[in-house]
């Protein structure tokens, strides 16, 4: 097929092989619906340049992916390294980016089918692709439905400014008419309207040399199979039930002197035959042909496959594909254990889950041990692919097994894996009670790994509901234990619960949290060392440190990123997002919690509808309310103040701004948990200044941060003040509103209305009236007579911003205060919907500000 109308995305794509070769990496994202022609793009002349390979994999259409299935192929052509840590005997990351330090094209198809251990290297290979002399390529159908949310999860980690994105569009009438020729007579308008353009369907309809309307392009392919031979037309339905390609080892045991039989088709433009498989053209015309199949015959063809596949001791992924197309639960329950261990090496979490869950019928005949283990590794699986009331279920059956043989280990086990599972879901009451019956099996059975990890995991949670001196015991007993025991990873992991109540009681107790970092990524834990940094960030943010809090959140995130700590990592870029929007950048809060699609229930779950929630008080969203309720009843069942505190502080925004009821009794319910847990770890001084807010005290809180502490002397213009320092422009606004003074209430309104805070500015609009203040209604005349809605003083501040003047700087020139120029600041970067000044400044030009 000619590629037609595809000059701009060939030149685009050429161009990053020419990057490529010069030692600039990047990324490219082809993209459109299933025959498009994205193959025909990538492995086209385009990625061709003279001094730089192409390396291609295809991810398969199997029930479930084969784990790094588009490296295998790759490793297929070049060997190496890469294909002895594809074996188990090496890290895959790191051989494949060994393999791209040299001028490379690696093209990765149908990443829409992707397992997560391939979506895990797209995201390495990604993020370091611009130090590579390489480009990334990937296809994908973007409107497919199925695994969709992990395609998009590991998109979203991509670096933005490496990536370039080629969507292909449907042909116009002319292309198609050029293509179909008088193949169908006058008809190529007819074929336009029928394919819409889509140069797969053209092609077919003009090899068959119709324009019958669909299902047309099945009747076109299956009538150019039904004109083969008879051996001819074997081959190709056999080759129809194999996803991608049928191995030529396959073919040989199932139809031999196929080679004859395969010239006909390969001249038909329906298979292509290579060294090793044989495969369709194209994907359509496969699973075209699979579907006239009867099912009789599927069943037939399939079986005849997993017998040659078991000979010859091919991938259990392949094994368990065409089981069960086979309808053979024997063989489908043989391969499904083997299958889900290799997928949970390779770290497909997914894949590896709906392995565990196909070998389930194995379990009634295993020996209990070996039963209870299956289950606790599909526990496991399901967990870590944020399928809880799966992974719960799972080890329930665990427990059952282990009680069979009165395993007490194994039971003690099952409790803490509950526990954390329970946590994870949002249950703060089920967590603690698994957590405490984990130590209470265990710990009669003398000193273990299991009681340490299960002391840690009880003082973790200790921490997470405020109970200090509870979390720093068990923290600190579990570390000592863990050390005696040469568990540095256990240890670490108690020394990052204990260094965070050190933290949470002094901001500059840091010294704690930093060295488990340091022992968790040194033992290999890199969970835990991204725990550390992001608790240490929230220690920061608590004591209103945001400087301090967004350093710590982009070293989690990086750490996350270059360890591969995915779910973390997604709280870390959620953590540096909250605080942006609390400084009033603006962020698009949608695409941070965009990225914890499918992580539903879990922390960074709710963390996001917090952020989402947070947005949409402030802005007067219609769904404000219900957002709010939502992330309400979430914070509830964790039971935890870190959760429910930033709740209560929106809830009591939202009823002085629109001047609804206090939530008197959500504050109430806060104050008697911290004081039943005796500790003031996670914000006392927060908790005590807006519960005070709520017409609720909370005596014993400890010291707050300077606007808190404004917040319960009852002084609105301190606490203005101080959030100003922060840099936290609505919150100012809020205090600001608060004042009877002309000057405050102004700068309220304006800042409201420059951050799109309609509530917010409503509020100063009625005090103002009511102290029979003048307000102006909507921007000024010059505001409106700019091209970017700028008042005259910002326009000034725009105009310095351009010279390079610091905040301080703009202060001088203008003779205003520093906190002023800043909020001049904020609100010129809003207005112009920039991330910073530079950006700002780069779409000053563009809009053509700064001539004048």
């Amino acid at each position: 097929m000619r590629l037609l109308e595809r000059g701009e995305q060939s030149a685009a794509l050429a161009a990053a092989a020419r990057s490529a070769a010069a030692g600039r990496g990047g990324v490219v994202l082809v993209t459109g619906e299933a025959g498009i022609g994205k193959t025909a793009l990538v492995t086209g002349p385009a990625a061709r340049v003279p001094g730089v390979r192409v390396l291609t994999g295809r991810c398969d259409d199997l029930a479930t992916p084969r784990p790094l299935g588009p490296l295998r192929d790759v490793a297929r052509e070049v060997g190496g390294p890469l294909a002895v840590a594809l074996a188990g005997r090496g890290d895959v990351a790191d051989a494949l980016l060994a393999e791209l330090s040299r001028p490379t094209v690696l093209v990765l198809e149908d990443v829409h089918w992707a397992d997560d251990a391939t979506l895990d290297l797209v995201r390495t290979v990604g993020r370091r692709v611009t130090g590579l002399p390489a480009v990334l390529v990937l296809t994908y159908r973007d409107a497919e439905p199925d695994g969709g949310a992990p395609l998009r999860s590991a998109l979203a980690t991509l670096p933005p400014a490496a990536v370039t994105r080629l969507p292909l569009a449907p042909l116009s009438e002319a292309a198609v008419a050029e293509l179909v020729g008088e193949q169908v007579g006058d008809g190529a308008a007819r074929v336009h309207a029928l394919t819409g353009g889509n140069p797969f369907y053209v092609t077919e309809l003009a090899a068959a040399g119709t324009t019958a309307p669909p299902p047309s392009v099945r009747d076109a392919v299956t009538g150019r199979v039904a004109a083969l031979s008879p051996a001819a037309r074997a081959l190709v339905e056999l080759v129809s039930v194999v996803p991608a390609r049928a191995g030529t080892g396959v073919l040989d045991a199932v139809l031999p002197g196929w080679p004859v039989a395969a010239a006909e088709p390969e001249r038909a433009a329906l298979l292509t035959v290579g060294p090793d498989a044989v495969a369709f053209r194209h994907e359509l015309a496969r699973t075209a042909v699979a579907e006239t199949l009867a099912a009789a015959d599927r069943r037939r063809l399939s079986a005849a496959v997993l017998a040659a596949l078991q000979r010859l001791g091919a991938d259990p992924a392949d094994l368990v594909h065409h089981a069960e197309a086979a309808g053979d639960v024997a063989a489908l329950a043989a391969a499904a254990l083997p299958a889900a261990r290799a997928a949970a090496a390779a770290g497909a979490t997914r894949e590896a889950s709906a392995h565990y869950r196909r070998a389930v019928p194995l379990a009634g005949a295993l020996p209990d041990a070996e039963r209870a283990a299956l289950f606790e590794e599909l526990a496991g699986a399901a967990y870590l692919a944020g399928q809880v009331p799966d992974a719960l279920a799972a080890v329930d059956a665990a427990a059952g097994a282990h009680r069979a043989t009165d395993d007490r280990r194994g039971l003690g086990r099952c409790a803490q894996v509950r526990s954390r599972l329970h946590w994870y879901a949002g249950d703060g009451a089920a967590a603690r009670r698994e957590a405490a019956a984990a130590v209470a099996l265990l710990e009669p059975l003398g000193d273990s790994a299991d009681l340490a990890r299960a002391r840690a995991a009880v003082a973790q949670l200790a921490m997470l509901g405020d109970r200090a001196e509870e979390a720093l015991a068990e923290g600190r007993r579990a570390a000592a234990l863990a050390d005696r025991l040469g568990d540095a990873a256990t240890a670490a992991h108690a020394r990052v619960t204990t260094g965070t109540v050190e933290a949470q009681a002094d901001p500059t107790a840091t010294a704690t949290l930093e060295d488990a970092h340091r022992a968790a990524a040194t033992a290999g834990d890199h969970h835990e060392a991204v725990r550390a940094l992001v608790n240490l960030a929230w220690t920061q943010l608590l004591w209103l440190r945001p400087d301090a809090a967004r350093a710590a959140a982009d070293r989690a995130a990086a750490h996350a990123a270059a360890h591969e700590v995915d779910a973390l990592g997604g709280y870390a870029r959620l953590t540096t997002a909250w605080l942006r929007l609390r400084a009033g950048d603006p962020v698009d809060v949608e695409t941070a919690a965009r990225a914890e699609a499918g992580r539903d229930g879990s922390v960074s779950d709710l963390l996001a509808r917090t952020l989402l929630a947070e947005r949409a008080v402030r802005r007067g969203d219609p769904d404000a309310d219900e957002r709010l309720a939502d992330v309400a009843a979430r914070a509830d069942r964790t039971g935890e103040l870190q959760r429910l505190v930033p709740v209560l502080e929106l809830a009591v925004e939202d009823a002085l701004v629109r001047g609804g009821p206090l939530p008197t009794a959500r504050a109430a319910r806060a104050v008697e948990l911290a004081r039943a847990a005796g500790g003031a770890g996670w914000g006392g001084g927060r908790l005590a200044a807006w519960a005070s807010l709520a017409g609720v005290r909370h005596d014993g809180a400890g010291p707050a941060a300077p606007a808190h502490a404004a917040l319960l002397a009852g002084d609105p213009r301190a606490a203005a003040d101080a959030f100003g320092a922060l840099g936290w422009p609505h919150d100012r606004a809020l205090w600001l509103s608060s004042l009877d003074d002309a000057d405050a209430l102004g700068e309220a309104l304006e800042t409201a209305r420059a951050l799109g805070a309609a509530p917010l500015a409503a509020r100063v609009t009625r005090r103002m009236r009511e102290l029979g203040l003048a307000v102006r209604h909507g921007r000024r005349g010059t505001t409106r007579a700019h091209p970017a809605g700028l008042t005259a003083r910002q326009a000034e501040v725009l105009r310095l911003l351009a010279e390079g003047l610091t905040n301080a700087e703009i202060a001088a020139r203008l003779v205003v205060s520093p906190r002023t120029a800043e909020h001049h600041v904020t609100a010129v970067l809003g207005r112009l919907g920039a991330g910073g000044r530079r950006e700002a400044v780069r779409r000053a030009a563009e809009l053509g500000l700064l001539s004048s």
